[in-house]
């Protein structure tokens, strides 16, 4: 059973697009909602809608007029998503043909914004949620190779890139507490830690799990000195109040320290793999 704000909102979309004559085949949910784990306020509804013969412009002027009827009644719920073709299904962003998203309340022709690489392909073939139209085999090969290389490079280049951030951060003056940058740091916290374990799951059990699942399963596998950390990011990503730490300085350089030693076991577990493989 979808929440109720996942529900109402996608039944929304999916009238107002019949109803601006939009040619879908289907309509599928996938991401956290897919996971089983979508929290009001702090996650996306993420979708593949799946057209039947290549956009033209007034497909997309009858898809911005779907959206906007979507945000004028629930304005608060953050929807990204793409426009594709059935043979477009499985493939690299770069060979997709006709590809439209939907991505921060704006629909754009030029991928801006898309969620469309191997973790996307694999969730929706193994978990995604039909909400409308036709049921898809999605019978697309995705090779567990494909799956493991994307999130190693994914690691090595936009994660590591956050840990260099951090670490500047750390390195320019005594980090304050006060509220702003206390909110602020609950943002990285949250973001780094459980994107960051995720990226490790993947690695090692060659499957998707959701941020907080994969907060769960890094209190098995990460040392003691850590694991009050990542109840913590469990908290923020689920809007609870409880935090373990006073000192928002003590709390970025254990950020940093954790998000180093999960890089550098993901990078263990990746050598390892490559030979045995």
């Amino acid at each position: 059973m979808l929440p109720q704000i996942v529900e109402q909102t996608m039944n929304k979309l999916c009238i107002s697009l019949s109803k601006n004559h939009l040619k879908i085949e289907s309509l599928y949910i996938y991401g956290s909602i897919a996971l089983g784990d979508f929290i009001e306020g702090t996650s996306d509804i993420d979708f593949i809608a799946i057209l039947s013969e290549p956009h033209s412009m007034s497909d997309i002027q009858a898809i911005s007029a779907a959206h906007k009827e979507v945000e004028q009644e629930f304005p608060q719920t953050d929807i990204m998503g793409s426009y594709l073709l059935k043979s477009d299904l499985g493939k690299p962003q770069a060979e997709i043909s006709s590809l439209l998203t939907y991505y921060n309340k704006q629909v754009h022709t030029n991928g801006l914004g898309s969620d469309i690489n191997p973790v996307t392909w694999w969730t929706l073939k193994y978990h995604g949620i039909q909400v409308y139209g036709s049921a898809q085999s999605f019978n697309y090969e995705l090779e567990t190779s494909t799956l493991v290389r994307y999130v190693m490079d994914n690691l090595n280049t936009y994660w590591l890139n956050w840990i260099h951030r951090l670490e500047d951060q750390l390195a320019l003056n005594h980090l304050s507490d006060t509220e702003s940058v206390t909110l602020h740091l609950d943002e990285a916290v949250e973001w780094c830690t459980l994107g960051m374990l995720r990226q490790l799951y993947t690695l090692k059990e060659h499957a998707i799990k959701s941020k907080v699942a994969a907060g769960y399963y890094g209190i098995t596998i990460m040392p003691q000195q850590w694991h009050e950390l990542i109840y913590e990011a469990i908290n923020i990503k689920r809007l609870h109040p409880e935090r373990f730490y006073q000192s928002n300085e003590k709390r970025l350089t254990d950020l940093v320290a954790l998000l180093r030693y999960i890089h550098l076991e993901a990078n263990h577990v990746f050598d390892e793999w490559n030979v045995n493989s």
